[in-house]
Formats: structure tokens, sequence, C-alpha cells
């Protein structure tokens, strides 16, 4: 990666964003440490949060997680699993065209229906694939869903352990103590 990315798109990093499945607990860690990483280095952060049943939270209820936006951090909330109704999420993408964007999800569908909002004014997203690995996607995009191409070549991938040694080399900063993991493995 000679271009290290600024921005990061959290695709509904939530606990309920799946109805019925919980996400897997290496994958709340990454998005964890992806947060914490973009949040040091100063990236511009933007998340989609999908409305599900109300949760109230207290100072140390078992609800409060660090993957939860911050105040200075854009929301675009939307009802189903499409990301593509979440109001004013189209403009933003319109915004960071010609960009690389970092994304991250726990449903596989949440994400497609973004690489679908991207495919005409959008930026090219890079999948951080520790939070959703690629082989996540096989059984949400079957069929060439994107003008006859393979879903693969719609984004690229990257994964948080070289995330944060670009931005180490690039900054100088040291972000975060991570290993080399390979996802899947």
């Amino acid at each position: 990666m000679t271009h290290l990315p600024c921005r990061l798109l959290c695709i509904d990093l939530q606990a309920d964003a799946i109805p019925g499945c919980e996400p897997d607990p290496a994958a709340m860690t990454a998005a964890r440490n992806l947060l914490s990483a973009g949040r040091r280095l100063g990236w511009t952060i933007a998340h989609t949060r999908r409305r599900t049943q109300p949760v109230i939270r207290t100072r140390d209820g078992a609800q409060g997680t660090s993957i939860n936006p911050l105040m200075s951090e854009q929301v675009f909330f939307h009802d189903g699993r499409s990301v593509a109704e979440a109001y004013g999420l189209a403009n933003q993408l319109r915004a960071w065209r010609e960009e690389t964007v970092l994304v991250a999800a726990f449903d596989p569908v949440a994400l497609l229906s973004c690489v679908l909002v991207c495919q005409e004014p959008g930026p090219r997203l890079m999948l951080v694939e520790d939070v959703l690995p690629m082989q996540a996607l096989e059984g949400a995009a079957r069929v060439g869903l994107f003008h006859g191409d393979d879903w693969r070549h719609s984004f690229g991938a990257t994964t948080l352990a070289r995330l944060v040694k670009d931005a180490g080399r690039a900054s100088g900063i040291h972000v975060l103590p991570l290993p080399e993991v390979r996802p899947g493995l």
C-alpha cells in the first residue's frame, strides 16, 4: 500500500447487526482495534447504524463497547439490512469519490449494499478482512452482481496488521502492537 487511506466507513458495527446472530468475538476485537487505530491516526470515520430495538446504556452495563461512534463522527441511520436507504450516506460517498476508503462490517449483506451504492459516484473501497473476511461474502454474493464482474473486483482488501505497519512507516507513530495474522487461519 503506497498511500495510507485516511477514511474509514464502519458499516453497522453493532452487536445486533445481523438479526438473530452475534458477531464473532475475534471480529469484535478487530473492530475495536481498527477504530482505536483510526482514531489515534486522526482518520475521518463515519458509521452506518441499523435501527433495531432500543438499547439503554448504563455506565457499568454490559452494552457499552468501544465500537460505538464518537460525538465527532458522522452516523447514518437506516432501518433494513441495506445501507442504501441511509439518509445522507450517498452524499458522503460522493464527497469521497476518487479516494480509497477502508470499510469494516459484520454483515455481508450490508457490505454488499454499500458496494452497490459506490458503483457510480463513490470511492474505491478497501475491506478490512480482520472484521469480515472475503470468504464470508461468498455465501452472500453467489452471482456476478456488479455489471457482470465478480464481486471481488469491486473492492480491495487489507488487514489491520498491515494498516498498522504502513501507518508506522508513514508517520513514525506506534499505533498498536499487533501480530501479523492472516484471516481465516
